[in-house]
């Protein structure tokens, strides 16, 4: 930095420290007086980054997936690798509402592998730990066509667990899937959703945007720089955006430059 520079930087650093010790100071004042500071009211809404990896099994890194929870109620965005296992991690650190059999509603921003793969673990392992009622599940075309054929991948273990000893109730197994259009997609008490197109090559991809009473929370999806997503986030208060370093190179993918452009963003 330059002199200027530095010594502006300083007095910004200065007056933020000074800003905290009179705030600070206010406190302890309020206190010796026997006055009580009332505290912010809790947000109704949590994010949390279930997965954030890509294709590629980075041990570190389950596939992509968000919870919003809104008064104790999950909504998930996309099912990759790991998505119920990191609703339970995220339950055994506080956020209850991620209990397994919590998990009930899901929306899809594209039907690539890495974004999905988690779908038949959300539907069976839920299921099978106890989950009371449908799941119901948004996506672009071709979800319905998906869930359809993962039942049917998955009819022996169905077949013995509702037959065997297990007796599984079969309406608690029901998966309400829908082919969505951009639009509003969803609205209950708690939050109402919208799909918005976005860029990713050839596919049929989507964004969200979650209104709820106390924050409006946009998720792109996989996109590559969109119009479209930058109009949704007029006002929004989080933005969750895929990225990708210009500095990463698949070693399988000769193209990757110009397959970048048109699917994914980079940092810069």
């Amino acid at each position: 930095k330059t002199s200027s520079e530095g010594r502006h930087m300083r007095n910004r650093f200065r007056s933020v420290v000074t800003l905290s010790m009179i705030v600070g100071f206010v406190a302890l004042i309020f206190s010796a007086f026997g006055q009580s500071v009332s505290a912010a009211p809790a947000n109704r809404t949590q994010v949390v980054l279930l997965g954030t990896g890509l294709p590629r099994p980075d041990p570190k890194r389950s596939g992509p997936a968000t919870a919003i929870v809104v008064d104790g109620k999950p909504y998930l965005v996309d099912a990759g690798p790991g998505i119920v296992r990191r609703a339970a991690s995220a339950y055994d650190q506080g956020v209850k509402a991620l209990a397994v059999t919590n998990l009930k509603t899901l929306f899809i921003t594209h039907l690539h592998s890495d974004h999905t793969l988690g779908y038949p673990d959300l539907i069976f392992t839920t299921w099978v730990q106890g989950r009371r009622g449908q799941i119901s599940a948004y996506g672009p075309p071709g979800l319905e066509t998906m869930t359809k054929y993962i039942m049917l991948a998955w009819q022996v273990d169905i077949d013995v667990r509702e037959k065997g000893l297990e007796q599984k109730n079969p309406d608690n197994l029901r998966v309400d899937a829908h082919d969505v259009k951009p639009g509003l997609v969803y609205e209950d008490s708690a939050v109402k959703v919208t799909a918005f197109p976005v860029a990713h090559g050839e596919l049929d991809a989507y964004g969200y945007k979650f209104q709820t009473p106390d924050r409006t929370v946009v998720i792109s999806g996989d996109t590559s720089p969109s119009v479209e997503l930058i109009k949704q986030c007029q006002k929004c208060d989080v933005l969750i955006h895929e990225a990708f370093s210009d500095q990463f190179k698949p070693a399988d993918m000769p193209d990757w430059p110009q397959l970048r452009s048109k699917y994914h963003t980079t940092t810069a």
